[in-house]
């Protein structure tokens, strides 16, 4: 079984990821730092995206400064599409590899892709199930506010940028809501995969 799971952010797609690695034991692959691995120097990425957007976004050890990287792209609509372009096919190959050679050795191993962008990078096409991480608007804010240090304007912006929950819900077979303790998600966990056919 290969589950994607996504949701906008503060929803809190990592607490339900580490719940199915714990107690289920899936093989959890996080879709943003395959790409932070695959944007290191000597990576293909890392020279189309030096090549495409210039070496004042590098470090002086010459990796990419990702506060200065993404104020270039996340301003500027047409320069985060290029990036998108450059990074999803290779990420979505990449974990392909990754899921074939594990595969080899233990065919029996359940997986799970986490990603915010799952369905705009068209990652959810190799997932058997896509599973919609939700949470109450003021518990996100709460989240964010207290855990990344967030302001409200920063809040704001972000999941401005990202989907609505009715684009989600056109692609997702099942949503967990994660407004309420560890528990109880754990609990909608179990359900939804006994329903997916994955626990007996």
């Amino acid at each position: 079984m290969i589950l994607g799971i996504t949701g906008g952010i503060g929803n809190g797609k990592s607490t339900v990821v580490k719940i199915l690695q714990e107690q289920y034991h899936f093989t959890a692959f996080e879709a943003d730092r395959i790409a932070h691995e695959l944007m290191l120097p000597g990576n293909k990425i890392y020279d189309s995206v030096v090549e495409t957007f210039g070496t004042e976004i590098l470090n002086p050890d010459g990796t990419i400064d990702r506060m200065r990287f993404g104020a270039v792209v996340f301003n500027d609509a047409k320069k985060l599409e290029q990036l998108n372009q450059m990074v999803h096919p290779s990420v979505i190959a990449e974990i392909s590899r990754r899921i074939h050679q594990i595969r080899q050795k233990q065919p029996d191993t359940d997986f799970v892709i986490e990603a915010a962008l799952l369905i705009e990078s068209g990652c959810y096409k190799i997932c058997d199930h896509l599973w919609y991480i939700d949470a109450r608007p003021e518990i996100r804010r709460e989240r964010l506010k207290k855990y990344r240090g967030y302001t409200d304007e920063k809040i704001q912006q972000v999941i401005a940028n990202q989907l609505k929950k009715e684009e989600f819900l056109k692609y997702a077979d099942a949503v967990i809501d994660n407004s309420l303790s560890i528990g109880e998600t754990a609990a909608q966990v179990e359900k939804k995969l006994v329903l997916s056919g994955n626990l007996c």
